[in-house]
């Protein structure tokens, strides 16, 4: 595994536009975080996972430098490139992808990391309204022009493997096709002294940075915090869909509130506590534009992984105990309500249903039921259904076949989202939309955008919701909301603290 000789960069021009080139070090001295601080100006995305389960769990990605984009506007698909000018647009999501794909004619490589290039970002919940064609026909325009879907193709992906310590260096070097060979050892030595800068800035990495010693036990409060709901209208609102219930529209809809908080600490500082804090099977950091999505996500919305489709439906909740005891207490509790055990399955159903529409005949299963998943402040009943996903779907269709999560909506899905838009006073934007990385060789993992920050200039949004069913009581769904939120809520006080001494020693601080 290593970088291409100039006489095989030279043939392999003759029958690809991106031509991958590998380096492979031993990385013991180094983290994800030292990695992605040393190149900060070019980073855009961190990408990680503290669950053994997860295909992400061995490595961390970095994103550096764009290459081009691919995002939605007024129901529009541009592809455009690293100045941001469009090279084409599509009606099609998919469509535009594969055309993307069609126009980098990447060369394929074998190197034993999950993600080995492609686009990286964000859906937001709203695109179900150019996903879905009945929501789309009642949401035909985007009234604030924000873009539903965003990724990147990064020039740069480091893969750092925990498990042997090794960092993986995948640079994407591009060409148009008509090159001269001249014009190609020029590219060629080029792409070698950026892939030696990247290498010479990580190898300056500090041993050591500064210590910060997180405070203990930091009382979650929601003292300085606002929400886009009053209690009494989440209550009202919660009567209004079980009444909803009632009449047989649905099952279940999952009603949530947005909380906004004001902060001084960066993005990726907020990050760096949240990973520990709150650890979780998906973690990321993104950079879109202005904003910067911050999260620790429990629940994948699906993953394809050489035509093997996997969902996991999470529903059911209760908060973590302060001893092992009434930890147990709790769980028990959890596993024997009928309301949560009830939800539950409601959710597999949808999901089975979700894969059943793009898998093979008869290949769908359900391995797991019912266990329990636990993580910081709360624990979760989880389930994981499979498939084999039918070899005439494209990828991108069994991405959008789950989307968004029934857990995050409801069931029926367009019912249960068609009720929450007329209730919730605000869009939802990122929240319960997915993070996501679509390979270029087919592969996909995403997660659902919960237990998420997104933030915007001085201010950090975050958003949690509960699932509404005929029983609910709505006093409790409100506390629900509240819990689900005070992991992320946690973190923000416990940044703010930590990085108190930069704040001082800033300027005019």
């Amino acid at each position: 595994m290593k970088n291409p000789s100039l006489d095989q960069f030279i043939n392999d021009a003759k029958h690809y536009k991106t031509i991958p080139f590998i380096s492979h070090f031993f990385a013991d001295t180094l983290t994800p975080i030292q990695i992605f601080q040393q190149l900060e100006k070019e980073a855009v995305f961190l990408l990680e996972s503290n669950d053994e389960q997860s295909p992400w769990s061995n490595f961390s990605f970095i994103g550096l430098s764009p290459k081009f984009y691919l995002m939605e506007k007024n129901n529009q698909y541009h592809f455009l490139n690293e100045n941001k000018e469009k090279v084409f647009s599509f009606t099609s999501f998919k469509e535009a992808f594969q055309e993307a794909i069609d126009y980098l004619q990447v060369k394929e490589i074998e190197v034993p990391i999950p993600f080995r290039g492609g686009a990286v970002g964000a859906i937001t919940y709203d695109a179900v309204e150019v996903i879905e064609p009945v929501l789309s026909k009642e949401n035909n325009t985007n009234t604030n022009e924000q873009e539903r879907m965003n990724f990147v193709f990064c020039e740069t992906i480091l893969a750092y493997d925990h498990h042997k310590k090794e960092l993986y260096i995948l640079h994407h070097v591009s060409i148009a096709g008509e090159e001269t060979e001249a014009n190609l050892l020029d590219i060629y030595e080029k792409a070698m002294k950026k892939i030696e800068k990247i290498i010479d800035r990580i190898s300056k990495t500090p041993h050591a940075s500064k210590l910060y010693q997180p405070p203990v036990d930091e009382e979650v409060t929601f003292e300085n915090v606002r929400s886009n709901y009053n209690k009494d209208k989440f209550l009202e609102h919660v009567g209004m869909i079980k009444e909803y219930i009632k009449s047989g529209d649905v099952f279940q809809a999952v009603l949530s509130q947005r909380f906004e908080l004001d902060i001084t600490v960066s993005g990726m500082e907020l990050y760096r506590v949240l990973r520990m804090v709150n650890p979780s099977p998906y973690l990321f950091y993104l950079k879109i534009n202005d904003t910067e999505i911050v999260g620790s996500s429990p629940e994948r919305l699906v993953q394809i992984q050489d035509s093997h489709i996997e969902i996991h439906p999470i529903a059911g909740t209760r908060k973590r105990g302060k001893t092992k005891e009434e930890d147990d207490i709790l769980q028990a509790d959890l596993l024997q309500d009928e309301k949560e055990k009830a939800e539950h399955y409601m959710l597999v159903d949808l999901a089975r249903n979700d894969i059943g529409r793009v898998a093979q005949y008869g290949s769908v299963e359900v391995p797991v039921l019912m266990e329990i998943g636990k993580f910081s402040h709360v624990m979760h009943i989880i389930s994981k259904v499979t498939g084999k996903l039918d070899k005439k779907v494209h990828p991108v269709d069994a991405l959008f076949s789950s989307f968004p999560a029934g857990t995050v909506s409801g069931a029926p899905k367009i019912r249960a989202m068609q009720i929450l838009k007329e209730l919730e006073p605000t869009r939802r934007e990122y929240y319960a939309g997915a993070i996501t990385y679509l390979g270029f060789d087919g592969n996909i993992d995403s997660c659902i955008a919960i237990r998420t920050m997104v933030i915007k200039g001085n201010k950090a949004y975050v958003q949690a919701g509960a699932g509404i069913v005929a029983d609910s009581v709505p006093e409790n769904e409100w506390e629900e909301t509240r819990n689900k939120a005070k992991a992320l809520i946690k973190a923000i006080a416990v940044a703010e603290k930590m990085f108190s001494d930069r704040k001082e020693s800033l300027p005019n601080a």
